[in-house]
């Protein structure tokens, strides 16, 4: 099926480029006659799926011939009216898999109407701007040629040279003192080097320092012919790092001395990448999640949670643990007075100055909701949570912003309530966070601008 202007080598190099056009833009339905070229003619079966509907937005000739169906006919179906009621159901849990944004890779037998072919299947998500797959490709690589080789390089030295050329996977041999004496050409090329300052050349070199001493530790299971398999990533001639699956085989002699290893690597550089980008995306939105968006406080979901974790500690050794509910004085009457915006820019700056009164790791201050706040102290007693609070208070009457809506200061002022608790399993976290509620009441009915304690 390969065409005969595309050697295997160029292939994979075909499909990076590919991979970029692909991820790199949503498809139309008319692709234009440049990219059509490229995508009829290779080999590799190649699909655009939509995640949601699960219907085909693109394939290339080679799929098509694949099944026998016209191009036309198949874009707009669902892969179950496409693909044989046996390849479906095997695809189906790799397709859940690349919904839930997982690059997958497996390797089938699958009966379509050329025949029964080995194919080497990967699925690479796309991601909307929100982070959520929204389509996904299905690259299609025929290995049968490379199945069949694999079950008979026993019988031939010429035809295990053969596989080594031809393999989509990077060897090398290694004698026993680590010195590569033999390496492939895709291997070269992965990490940026001619074969010839390969050889001869220890594997050291494509290691980096923090991985030297786990590869002492491989190398001894090498010797007691143990064999390993690894993600690492290796050092490219440039310096740069490059992800690969190490596949390592001990070579042992007839009295059963190791005398090298069989490495195969098998580049997942792409995947690594992609996972690297998810990773880094939910990062962030777990972040965002956790904060409250207008004063970059803990929000409440995030407060409830750590609070009761944090209680969960402090009982197991019946520590104290205080906490501050903050009210903003007559902060209805400073929005209807001020306007909204100004209200906002008010919230924020109160809560720079409560966050800068409560400074250590394990404090926590959330905006509980509106103008009201609340602050969690552990292993802080009555007389160390009001010298915060107290903090606090002074804090937020020095920012001088004007309130005319007040009757207590000609500025915005805060009123605070504090309770303290030794923790024990026995009680309720939120009964004290009552409490709190009930003292920070007592100071409204006080006069405001003040600080009461349960």
């Amino acid at each position: 099926m390969a065409q005969k202007c595309f050697s295997h080598r160029n292939i994979d190099g075909e499909i990076e480029d590919i991979l970029h056009i692909l991820k790199g833009r949503k498809l139309k339905k008319k692709l234009d006659k440049k990219l059509y070229f490229i995508l009829d003619s290779i080999s590799v079966y190649i699909t655009y799926i939509n995640a949601g509907t699960l219907q085909y937005e693109f394939v290339n000739k080679a799929f098509a011939r694949a099944y026998n169906i016209p191009r036309e006919q198949i874009i707009g179906s669902h892969m179950n009216e496409i693909l044989p009621e046996k390849n479906y159901q095997n695809a189906i849990r790799y397709i859940e898999e690349v919904r839930m944004g997982k690059a997958e890779t497996y390797e089938h037998y699958f009966d379509v109407s050329i025949g029964k072919r080995w194919v080497k299947v990967d699925y690479i998500p796309e991601f909307d701007n929100k982070g959520n797959v929204s389509s996904f490709i299905v690259l299609g690589t025929d290995i049968t040629d490379r199945k069949k080789a694999e079950e008979k390089v026993k019988e031939s030295e010429a035809l295990y040279r053969f596989i080594v050329e031809t393999a989509s996977e990077g060897i090398l041999i290694l004698n026993r003192d680590l010195i590569i004496t033999f390496v492939n050409n895709k291997l070269a090329v992965m990490l940026g080097y001619e074969i010839e300052e390969l050889i001869g050349n220890s594997f050291k070199q494509l290691l980096f320092e923090e991985h030297l001493g786990e590869f002492v530790v491989q190398l001894q299971k090498k010797m007691r012919e143990e064999d390993a398999i690894y993600e690492r990533y290796l050092r490219r001639k440039n310096g740069s790092k490059h992800w690969v699956i190490i596949s390592v085989k001990a070579m042992m002699d007839d009295e059963g001395y190791y005398t090298g290893s069989f490495i195969m690597l098998t580049d997942i550089h792409s995947r690594k990448l992609i996972e690297e980008q998810l990773e880094s995306a939910i990062k962030k939105l777990e972040v965002l999640s956790n904060i409250d968006g207008l004063t970059n406080l803990a929000n409440r979901r995030y407060f409830d949670e750590i609070m009761s974790l944090e209680y969960d500690r402090l009982s197991r050794y019946g520590l104290m643990l205080s906490f501050i509910m903050i009210d903003i004085d007559y902060f209805k009457k400073f929005n209807d007075y001020y306007g909204h915006l100004c209200g906002d820019n008010c919230l924020q700056q109160v809560a720079k100055v409560l966050a800068g009164s409560a400074c250590r790791p394990a404090d926590i201050i959330a905006r509980y909701g509106g103008e009201e706040f609340i602050c969690m102290l552990p292993e802080t007693d009555i007389e160390g949570a009001k010298v915060i609070a107290e903090k606090m208070r002074i804090g937020v009457e020095r920012l001088h912003i004007h309130h005319n809506g007040s009757t207590v200061s000609d500025y915005v002022t805060i009123s605070l309530g504090v309770a303290t608790t030794k923790c024990s399993p026995s009680n309720k976290v939120l009964e004290f966070i009552s409490n709190a509620d009930k003292a920070l009441y007592k100071a409204k009915a006080s006069g405001r601008n003040t600080i009461e304690v349960f």
